[in-house]
């Protein structure tokens, strides 16, 4: 979500299962019948009816009912070589014929629970899309792409967040981690996306769009709970104007340099700071900005080592924002070993020449799903 392939697929209604096996366990029970005429003393009739109950565990359930029907008849037809008619051989046949039946009731029970699982399944992920947004590809002058790895092989989203808004003076990014993991990030993940998205088109000043998120997290966290986020704001002239809340520091991408941004005065996280102070600094066109949450800088491998940013930043400079991502996404999975341990957000930005900026148009995003990742 072997001997048998299974593959199930989700539409929101059904759950399509496709089985490679009968053959396989019809021929399990041929093994059983030969050894029970070859073998004088043994007497296995009453152990085909294991055989169904192997299909139910993975086949569907006519496979499991067609393997069940042969497995009674070949129960029957060893009266041949058994004692036909003794109270052991009936018995035998009454056994086979019960675990027949049980295997067709588990096959259909387990095939309705996955239509039911499939169908949650494609409810949460329109969920998820939904909180986890799309950015633009470009707007202001400014490229986008982004990218989300869920340390969570079922989910999408968890506790790391994004967004990219337009406002009449310029464009807001926000790139956050929550404190904590499953249902309870999520919630405080959707109150820091929906502030943010308020706060940024109503604020003209930065620091009360961290203002608005704190009280945002504040009113709805519990007493250890906490938001770490980094608030951009970028201005048509290039100007930057940064607030971190207990959050890395942005890296700073200028031709063939990359280091990170100073925060002159970090905040502590949302939730727990009031007030906030901007840090001021400018970019290029051709300049990029990579966001990040810790999931990149603390991926830590088999031997315990830190995932080393620096030695990847160069490359992040030659080729498309996408491009950029997606290598920086496969040296964090060769690093870890597939094995992510925290959700990691990514989020790249670069700025354009003023002749090429491109008028809005938002995109998927693309999400890696891989247990014990970000």
């Amino acid at each position: 979500m072997m001997g048998t392939v299974r593959t199930v697929r989700t539409d929101g209604n059904a759950v399509a299962t496709t089985d490679s096996g009968p053959l396989g366990l019809l021929g399990l029970l041929v093994v059983l019948v030969v050894a029970d005429i070859v073998v004088p003393w043994s007497n296995l009739t009453g152990f085909y009816g294991l055989v169904p109950l192997l299909a139910s565990a993975t086949g569907a359930p006519v496979v499991t009912v067609i393997v069940g029907l042969v497995a009674v008849a070949a129960s029957v037809v060893s009266g041949a070589w058994e004692d036909f008619g003794s109270g052991q051989y009936v018995a035998a046949c009454v056994l086979v014929a019960i675990q027949a039946g049980v295997a067709g009731y588990v096959a259909v029970t387990r095939l309705r629970r996955e239509k039911e699982l499939g169908r949650a399944l494609a409810v949460a992920d329109v969920a998820q899309r939904a909180l986890l947004p799309a950015v633009p590809r470009a707007v202001d002058g400014i490229a986008f792409a982004a990218r989300y790895l869920s340390a969570a092989a079922e989910t999408l989203v968890g506790g790391d967040l994004y967004e990219v808004v337009t406002t009449p003076t310029g464009t807001r990014m926000i790139i956050g981690d929550v404190k904590g993991k499953g249902l309870p990030a999520v919630r405080l993940t959707t109150v820091v996306l929906g502030a943010f998205r308020e706060a940024a088109v109503i604020y003209p000043e930065i620091e009360r769009v961290a203002e608005a998120c704190a009280r945002a997290v504040s009113r709805e966290a519990g007493p250890e709970d906490f938001v770490t986020a980094l608030i951009v704001d970028v201005h048509p002239d290039g100007m930057l104007r940064m607030i971190s809340a207990g959050h890395p520091p942005p890296v700073l991408l200028s031709g063939d340099s990359a280091s990170p941004i100073q925060i002159i005065d970090p905040s502590p996280p949302l939730g727990i700071a009031e007030q906030f102070t901007a840090t001021t600094g400018r970019w290029d066109p051709g300049d990029r900005l990579l966001l990040f949450t810790d999931g990149l800088i603390e991926a830590r491998n088999s031997e315990r080592a830190f995932f080393r940013l620096d030695d990847h930043l160069a490359a992040l400079t030659a080729v498309t924002l996408d491009a950029a991502l997606d290598g920086l996404v496969s040296h964090v999975h060769g690093h870890v070993g597939g094995n992510l341990h925290d959700d990691l957000a990514l989020l790249i930005a670069e700025r354009l020449p003023a002749l090429t900026a491109r008028p809005v148009e938002r995109v998927g995003t693309p999400h890696d799903r891989t247990a014990g990742l970000v």
